[in-house]
């Protein structure tokens, strides 16, 4: 028989927390550019004021997923996207033996990424699926 022990409440409480209590929502959404699905890059959301990314993802096939458990918390997130060009062998050819060589060049503009204009703002509860159809 189960008996009533005060310490149950806190126990549920730490329980109820360490299980997602702390606001973080799964976000998705697509990628395009230019009217094509993004075959591969990868999405991330900077809060606004910070310095490094808060979450982000891969981009496959024009779609992405952050879990719920990597998820974002409320709030509103500068969005950067990056489609390097991985195809490059001149950049591969152009390393010395053990060194990467140069970063493969940019497919997308700088507005896009290094300078990214892009929002979205992640709310408690909701659905959070940002498409972004980039010109």
């Amino acid at each position: 028989m189960l008996r009533f022990h005060p310490a149950w409440p806190l126990a549920m409480l730490i329980f109820v927390i360490g299980c997602g209590g702390d606001g973080r929502s799964k976000v998705t959404g697509s990628v395009s550019y230019q009217g094509q699905p993004v075959k591969a890059g990868v999405i991330s959301f900077i809060e606004e004021g910070a310095m490094a990314a808060a979450g982000g993802s891969a981009i496959t096939d024009g779609k992405y997923e952050v879990p719920g458990e990597a998820g974002l918390k409320p709030g509103k997130y500068s969005v950067s996207i990056s489609a390097p060009d991985n195809k490059s062998k001149a950049a591969a050819a152009e390393a010395m033996p053990g060194m990467s060589g140069p970063p493969p060049k940019e497919t997308l503009p700088a507005k896009y990424n290094a300078k990214t204009e892009l929002k979205a703002e992640v709310k408690a509860g909701g659905k959070n699926v940002f498409d972004f159809d980039l010109k």
